[in-house]
């Protein structure tokens, strides 16, 4: 009997890992798939509550983890770019959205089971296809296949345990609700993953290991338990984001008190099994009706919640250091897609400062004046410290393997990264040409400056035409991209000879040659880096549809 116990504990085991890497699989492809939806839904979060909770719910529901979801509006309040007005709503979806994985494990009563787990060996064929879409696809329905074959296996361990009367009669004595709160709190807390504990908890109910009056005080600290992944996510960030964590544990203990007292109360399994025939399908119900009853009670009462928040975590006395980058939160690490948004706004940041730079050092030779010197330092000391910053975000981002297509727009980011780099190393040789000219009591001639005016006019559209592109990840203006870098080189020539043209009237000296010169082949410079910027896109951002031509030539 002994050894027949230990049997189907590594038996269970052996399920429940093949569950998890199953729901991670699932999850992570999923998430990969609709990163830039994600990215594009959790930026359209404003001031409604209700829409904040719905965007919450999809996201959950499409990443199949709330911890997920919650880790990701912690790394986006700790970046400033989200308030815990919207993190709340937010939060509070995730929960829902969370339920759908309950459902999607009780499923596993209903005599489908053999074809779900089927689908595994579907999407493992379908990625051996090199079409990156397939073998996404793939991915998704061999986890989702998997998460059917670990409850399989798990659930036939427990068929053997069930038919042990001794241990059968263990399981099922367990009635104490507060022990089966703190038990779901617990394991849930070590797991770290709502899901697998929710997934275990219906299948041993399933087997009549666990009464549904005991599953439902072990859901409530399950409910508890998943909030730990978001407090640890806290560790280290500024106070906001360590208010959304204890949002989010706000949330689900005030949910959990009340459902407690409730089912300690009244017969709310014999309502359950009144309304639904399977006890897979009535522990998934609680869960949602769980979530869904604490968000409709608590949803008006999103600013209290904040306030509360504010008042359990105090902003610090010592200001805190500011971080070298703004948007790239490490703990948006985990969800690839929505972290590489996050390096485009910081690539779009460090490229506004190296331009901020070269506008201080077109304006100090201009005047021949370096008294912006010190704030011009002062900025390429961050650009550099930004740069260090971004590259090792990359790697870490590439050590969680993102995928092919992932990986290819990184290696793109790599090279944005030196090209802004060379922009703000060309901004400092502006700089110099400066003090040289100020050294030698020389300037620029007023029709080099109206040049070289003329120049910035040109570089300042094609930085704001790469820019929005970079913002939008768009190609379809690349011919008028093309044309405003061809611009820039045909005004270097063209300053370059009326130059010579002065040197020869006497107009310049030799020596502002010495700087004119290579200022406008620094200027010129600067273009090219600005259009590889733009050209890098083509890497990783497909061909517009010429669909305009097409209506065009229909005409």
């Amino acid at each position: 009997m002994a050894l027949e116990i230990v049997k189907a504990v590594l038996v269970t085991l052996g399920g429940l890992g093949v569950f998890l890497f199953g729901m991670k699989i699932l999850g992570d492809y999923l998430q990969n798939a609709a990163g830039d939806q994600i990215k594009t839904l959790l930026g359209k979060v404003g001031n409604n509550r209700f829409a904040a909770v719905g965007i919450g719910t999809v996201v959950t529901a499409v990443i199949q983890s709330s911890s997920a979801t919650t880790v990701m509006v912690v790394g986006f309040v700790n970046a400033g770019i989200m308030t815990l007005f919207q993190a709340t709503g937010i939060i509070m979806g995730a929960n829902i959205g969370t339920t759908i994985t309950a459902q999607i494990v009780a499923l596993q009563f209903l005599p489908v089971t053999e074809f779900f787990i089927m689908l595994t060996g579907i999407g493992f064929f379908m990625t051996m296809i090199s079409k990156p879409k397939v073998k996404t696809a793939g991915m998704i329905i061999a986890g989702f296949g998997m998460i059917f074959a670990g409850l399989y296996i798990m659930s036939a361990a427990m068929k053997t345990i069930s038919e042990m009367d001794q241990i059968r009669n263990l399981f099922v004595s367990a009635t104490n609700p507060f022990l089966l709160f703190f038990i779901g709190l617990l394991i849930t807390g070590i797991v770290q993953s709502s899901s697998a504990t929710t997934g275990i908890l219906i299948t041993m109910a399933g087997q009549g290991l666990v009464t549904l009056d005991a599953a439902l005080f072990a859901t409530l600290g399950i409910n508890i338990g998943t909030c730990v992944t978001a407090l640890l996510a806290g560790i280290g960030a500024n106070a906001n984001a360590k208010r959304a964590s204890v949002i989010h544990l706000l949330f689900n203990c005030f949910g959990s008190l009340v459902f407690f007292i409730i089912c300690y109360l009244a017969p709310v399994s014999t309502w359950l099994q009144a309304a639904f025939p399977e006890i897979q399908t009535q522990i998934a119900m609680f869960h949602t009706i769980f979530n869904v009853v604490t968000t409709l009670l608590l949803i008006g009462f999103i600013k209290p919640l904040v306030k509360l928040a504010t008042l359990m975590v105090p902003e610090r006395k010592k200001s805190e250091e500011e971080s070298d980058l703004k948007y790239a939160d490490e703990r948006l690490l985990s969800s690839p897609a929505v972290a590489l948004g996050q390096v485009r706004r910081e690539l779009m940041r460090m490229l506004d400062d190296a331009y901020a730079n070269l506008t201080l050092s077109l304006n100090a030779i201009r005047d021949v004046d370096l008294s912006g010197q010190d704030e011009f330092d002062k900025r390429d000391k961050a650009i550099m410290r930004s740069k260090g910053a971004l590259v090792q975000y990359l790697i870490k981002l590439s050590d969680g393997d993102p995928g092919v297509e992932a990986e290819t727009e990184i290696a793109t980011y790599h090279k944005t990264i030196s090209d802004i780099d060379r922009i703000a190393d060309l901004a400092q040789n502006i700089m110099e040409f400066t003090a040289s000219l100020k050294q030698n009591n020389a300037k620029i001639s007023p029709a080099g400056v109206e040049e070289l005016a003329q120049m910035r006019e040109a570089l300042d559209s094609l930085k704001a035409g790469v820019q929005e592109e970079f913002d939008r990840k768009d190609i379809s203006l690349s011919s008028e991209i093309e044309g405003m870098e061809q611009k820039v080189d045909k005004l270097y020539l063209a300053m370059e000879d009326a130059h010579l043209a002065r040197m020869k009237s006497g107009e310049c000296t030799a020596f502002t040659a010495t700087i004119y010169i290579p200022l406008v082949n620094n200027l010129e410079r600067i273009g090219d880096h600005l259009f590889n910027i733009f050209r890098g896109m083509k890497t990783y951002v497909k061909e517009p549809a010429k669909a305009h031509e097409e209506v065009t030539a229909a005409e």
